[in-house]
């Protein structure tokens, strides 16, 4: 496969051994084997900023940021950071509508399997470079958990990475949907600060991540490749037009 790299496969085991620190459902469990090529890991450490550093004036506002929005937070608010917790392509079915579904969307849902598979690699590479410390393991009885707790850092957050990713990818598929798609993307983000998984600055790195991803991925000419056959067999004529 083009553009595996001793990096690659030392990413491959880092995602392994760390997957449930990520977000995704247990079934989703990343291959070891990259789909297509990003760059390595050290080219998004240096385009990304570091982490605020504990005790510092911004992860103080960040803690301050996180302890006001769990205390605002609304029941309708709470139940959905429940249900985002667990990301998939899908989870856009807000946006895109009840017929976005991986029964009229099959080829929708391996690709972006995929592209989650090769996210989550370079997502991990990060966390475990950084390790941050998540809010609700940092500040107990000052940021509560209201998910399923899970292991590993918080810097970048997966699931702002991905749903900005996803969003991103899904806009080129649909254009129209464009701006509720973009919605869509940031609620997913702001969930996991309401739901004590994530500071704002976490989510701020994951949304430059997966634009970073994103762009890295158009670059390569068999993910447009790959792109482009899910378009042809299910977004020229979905059942979303």
């Amino acid at each position: 496969m083009s553009g595996f790299t001793p990096l690659h496969a030392f990413l491959c085991c880092l995602a392994l051994t760390t997957a449930s620190s990520i977000g995704a459902p247990p079934s989703a469990t990343p291959s070891p084997t990259p789909q297509w090529h990003l760059p390595a890991l050290e080219y998004f450490i240096e385009k990304l900023p570091a982490p605020p550093r504990e005790g510092s004036f911004r992860d103080r506002l960040d803690l301050q940021d996180a302890r006001a929005r769990q205390a605002s937070m609304s029941p309708e608010q709470l139940a959905h950071a429940r249900v985002t917790f667990r990301l998939t392509v899908f989870t856009f079915s807000e946006a895109m509508g009840d017929g976005f579904n991986p029964t009229n969307y099959p080829q929708t849902a391996a690709f972006f399997a995929r592209v989650a598979n090769d996210a989550n690699l370079i997502i991990t590479g990060l966390k475990n470079h950084y390790k941050r410390v998540r809010p609700f393991q940092a500040h107990p009885g000052k940021v509560s958990i209201y998910v399923p707790a899970e292991a590993g850092y918080s810097y970048p957050s997966g699931h702002s990475t991905r749903s900005r990713l996803y969003a991103m990818l899904l806009a080129e598929l649909d254009p129209s949907k464009k701006r509720e798609i973009s919605l869509c993307a940031q609620k997913v983000a702001t969930d996991r600060i309401l739901a004590g998984e994530h500071y704002l600055t976490d989510l701020e790195a994951g949304r430059k991540l997966g634009k970073l991803i994103f762009q890295s991925l158009m670059r390569d000419p068999s993910f447009h490749a790959s792109l482009e056959a899910v378009r042809q067999a299910e977004w020229t004529n979905s059942p979303q037009k």
